[in-house]
């Protein structure tokens, strides 16, 4: 039920609503206590004024969609975390991991003055799970600062997927004017030019461009040869000319003259996020899902109390540590090393082997707990190809390691 929330509103037998965090036209948002996992969540709810339930409603299910596929395998860290949610006659909702830390929008200029610190710590985050959207085969359509929160411990999260759409499928709605979104989206001449994430590439560029500069450049005419490419020097940004270029690229009118996507755009940005200039893909076996991994990247499982790592791995058994293992690369060689209570499988040539971490060992040896293999190293080199599995090859969670 969602009609007439109120605080002590128990919804779905699981979550209990305790304050109003936001509230919007299509749903309003709650600090919540999870009863199932005695943590504080988010929970999305329909907002009983709307007057559109149909529309809202086919919201909140193309945001869970999106949620519980992307729940089946690895996630980047800067992509909210899914909890639970339903859309049916007894309750519509959807709970996420509660941030406490507030918005782009709240943050910048009150904590972390605008600048190239706001532009790495934020731009390079949220490219990364624009990236995975788009290697998804999904478009966001609502990137702005009000739909990115700051942790205070792990990576900024992009929210909201209810806008989202398959880059299959294409869009049909059109949004009011708004800073953030390219011609294609507003109500100009260039509405019926395609959709597709070189949209979320303008709404990118023009968020970067903020993180610089403090500034939000707002566009309102009608008609594309009024709108033009954004110049952060133009806006009081001290930066060097070659990342000027690319925010300009990011931001031009016409869709065609900007990146075709986030990872270009990412790739394009690298050194100006002073990012490690090597990078490798983990890729999901049963789901497909792709995520870029950096050297002194940790995987590992979300929780509402730790860290949350750069790649999410799922973890319904509850077996994985919240920071499992990391990544290193030493002398042109990329290794693994488990920082886990429970250990990590790499398949070789030679078949699987283990690696566990000196408090693991330690921790099983005083329990008599028996080992996949004896003396475990903490790491192991990794080789294009090489298969991971976290705790276990049957545990669910296999990655294919691959490099750029």
């Amino acid at each position: 039920m969602t009609e007439h929330l109120a605080p002590g509103t128990v919804i779905d037998g699981r979550f209990e609503l305790r304050a109003v965090i936001d509230s919007g036209g299509l749903a309003t948002v709650w600090r919540a206590y999870d009863r199932e996992t005695d943590a504080p969540v988010a929970v999305k709810c329909e907002n009983d004024e709307s007057h559109d339930r149909a529309q809202v409603r086919a919201h909140f299910r193309e945001e869970l969609r999106w949620f519980r596929r992307f729940a089946a395998g690895p996630t980047p860290g800067s992509l909210v975390q899914f909890v639970d949610g339903a859309v049916d006659d007894g309750s519509i909702y959807v709970a996420t991991e509660l941030i406490a830390g507030g918005s782009v929008l709240e943050w910048l200029g009150d904590e972390v003055e605008p600048g190239p610190a706001a532009f790495r710590t934020v731009g390079a985050p949220v490219c990364r799970a624009i990236a995975f959207l788009h290697r998804a085969g999904v478009v966001h359509l609502d990137l702005k600062p009000s739909n990115v929160l700051v942790r205070r411990r792990g990576p900024p999260a992009v929210i909201d997927l209810n806008s989202a759409v398959s880059t299959d499928e294409g869009t049909g709605t059109l949004f009011h004017h708004d800073p953030f979104k390219p011609p294609e989206l507003a109500p100009t001449d260039a509405r019926d030019d395609p959709v597709g994430p070189w949209s979320d590439v303008y709404a990118l560029g023009k968020l970067l461009v903020h993180l610089l500069t403090g500034e939000t450049v707002p566009f309102e005419a009608s008609s594309l040869d009024a709108w033009h490419a954004v110049d952060p020097r133009d806006l009081g940004a001290d930066c060097p000319p070659e990342l000027a270029a690319v925010l300009e690229r990011a931001t031009a009118p016409r869709y065609a003259d900007r990146f075709d996507d986030a990872d270009a755009l990412y790739a394009s940005l690298a050194s100006h996020f002073e990012v490690p200039a090597h990078s490798a893909r983990f890729r999901h076996g049963s789901s497909g899902q792709t995520v870029l991994v950096h050297p002194g990247d940790a995987v590992g499982r979300w929780s509402a109390d730790e860290r949350v790592p750069a790649v999410v791995l799922p973890d319904e058994g509850r077996h994985l540590s919240p920071e499992h293992a990391v990544l290193e690369r030493d002398g042109g060689t990329w290794s693994i090393r488990d920082r886990s209570l429970n250990g990590t499988h790499v398949r070789t040539p030679d078949g699987w082997r283990y690696v566990l971490s000196a408090q693991g060992l330690e921790r099983r040896r005083e329990a008599s707990a028996p080992l996949p293999q004896p003396d475990p190293d903490a790491s192991i080199r990794l080789f294009d190809g090489d298969r991971i599995a976290p705790v276990s090859p049957d545990y669910g969670c296999t990655l294919r390691f691959r490099e750029d």
